[in-house]
């Protein structure tokens, strides 16, 4: 299973909008600066989250977009599948072998869709909100600028001369 570059771009894009919920709506402009994705890309893939009912636009002098329903209501799993077009998992990790491809007659095939069930499960249990707030990444983007600024400036060393200190 490999996840498309789009899907990742619209599980960033939302935990962007969870970390950013008292600012929303926000353009999809804003968004793919702050993520560093491609704006027309993204775009194209919120008018996908639109229509998965993640998402709303919103109209007149705070156009934007909003979520459609809460973010701690979307698990992973429905995420990946909408921007996938299909189930994640759905069929033998050996596709073309002639066994079957039953748990009864074949092993790997036994691990394979105990694995995924365990995988699936995982990100059914997985929302936006937990995503958005535990992702290693962003921890520390969500800073106010005057902190990261501070944080980055090198500190003054004093030196110590005969003559006092400089």
């Amino acid at each position: 299973m490999k996840i498309a570059k789009s899907t990742a771009y619209a599980l960033h894009a939302l935990m962007y909008m969870v970390r950013h919920a008292t600012q929303l709506p926000v353009t999809t402009s804003i968004i793919a600066s702050a993520e560093g994705i491609p704006a027309g890309y993204l775009a194209k893939i919120f008018q996908r989250l639109k229509k998965g009912n993640f998402v709303r636009s919103s109209r007149g002098r705070k156009r934007g977009y909003i979520f459609a329903r809460p973010p701690e209501e979307i698990n992973l799993l429905e995420l990946f599948e909408v921007m996938e077009g299909e189930p994640l998992f759905d069929d033998c990790l050996l596709k073309h072998c002639e066994c079957g491809g039953t748990p009864e007659n074949c092993c790997i095939y036994a691990q394979w869709v105990s694995s995924t069930r365990r995988i699936n499960r995982l990100l059914e249990e997985t929302t936006l909100v937990m995503a958005a707030w535990n992702h290693p990444e962003h921890r520390f983007n969500s800073l106010p600028e005057s902190l990261k600024t501070a944080k980055n400036k090198p500190e003054k060393k004093t030196s110590i001369s005969k003559t006092g200190i400089s």
